[in-house]
């Protein structure tokens, strides 16, 4: 015998073992889809790599030499372990498990998706996800996330991408500010109203407020100006003024009576919830399973 096992051996083992279980080398042909033939030469290499011969040959039968027969022994056994290795790794890849790094904005982070999550780990309990809430925008490859979930309007990408829905708005404000200020009418009535703005913090620019059917807005004076979604929708709680925030930001304090929405209540979009995941992890059981669990969620609550 000389030299380690090849790849060369492996297939040479099971062209053996087929034909020990079949009878000959025509019938292991058959059932390898190789010419009988091509099984006695792989079976040839075997012998010659281990320097004993496994058949004793006839013109009627083939039989195991003494040799053959611990072969035999052993081949069975490593290619019974090699089928169990499959179907464990067949079962690994159908059942969700393993680790998704995330990116999700603060808001729909702490609104959405934590909120979702108790559920999501119900389902699939050994995914571990890794979450990100912030609002920066992550370089998906490079710092090697699985998935991120992003606002607005997408840049030309490699990323696989999924829309969810709109990203919508609503202009509201406390009754109790509303009282003691009035209830603007107009679009123009904002300009003398105390009216709290968003700075993005990644950029510092300031989030330009839109109307639904206004061709325009009039540069409206933030009397403050934030750079956290959820002390926007605090801001406006407590009666400092009136915000345009994300709907699912307030959909519930207004559906309480703690905000109410203003010029018509109709949400203003702008731009869309897209979730984004790079080409090479498409296919990941727990990559789909939390797409399609997270998309769902996150829908629902933009409806």
């Amino acid at each position: 015998m000389s030299g380690m096992f090849s790849f060369e051996s492996l297939s040479g083992l099971v062209a053996f073992s087929v034909t020990v279980n079949s009878g000959s080398f025509a019938a292991a042909g058959r059932k390898l889809g190789l010419s009988a033939s091509a099984v006695g030469k792989a079976v040839d290499r075997l012998e010659l790599k281990l320097g004993a011969r496994l058949f004793n040959r006839s013109t009627r039968a083939l039989a195991l030499t003494n040799e053959g027969e611990v072969v035999f022994r052993y081949a069975a056994k490593i290619l019974n372990d090699l089928q169990d290795a499959q179907n464990e790794l067949a079962q690994i890849q159908a059942s969700p498990r393993g680790r998704l790094k995330i990116s999700v904005p603060s808001i729909i982070g702490r609104r959405i998706v934590l909120p979702a999550l108790p559920e999501f780990h119900a389902q699939f309990p050994d995914v571990v996800i890794d979450l990100s809430l912030n609002d920066l925008k992550v370089d998906v490859i490079e710092e090697r996330y699985d998935l991120v979930l992003r606002l607005g309007e997408l840049e030309d990408s490699s990323l696989q991408a999924r829309r969810i829905g709109a990203h919508s708005f609503t202009t509201c404000a406390s009754p109790d500010y509303l009282a003691r200020h009035g209830t603007p009418q107009t679009v123009l009535e904002l300009q003398q109203h105390h009216c709290i703005h968003y700075r993005f913090p990644t950029t510092g620019r300031q989030e330009t407020w839109a109307f639904l059917g206004a061709a325009s807005t009039p540069p409206i004076k933030p009397s403050i100006v934030l750079d956290d979604g959820e002390a926007l929708a605090s801001a406006a709680l407590a009666g400092l003024g009136i915000i345009q925030a994300p709907a699912y930001l307030v959909k519930d304090d207004i559906a309480n009576g703690r905000l109410q929405a203003l010029l018509g209540g109709h949400p203003q979009q702008r731009g869309s919830i897209w979730l984004l995941w790079p080409a090479r992890n498409a296919q990941a059981p727990r990559l789909r399973a939390f797409i399609e669990f997270i998309a769902e969620r996150v829908a629902a609550q933009l409806a």
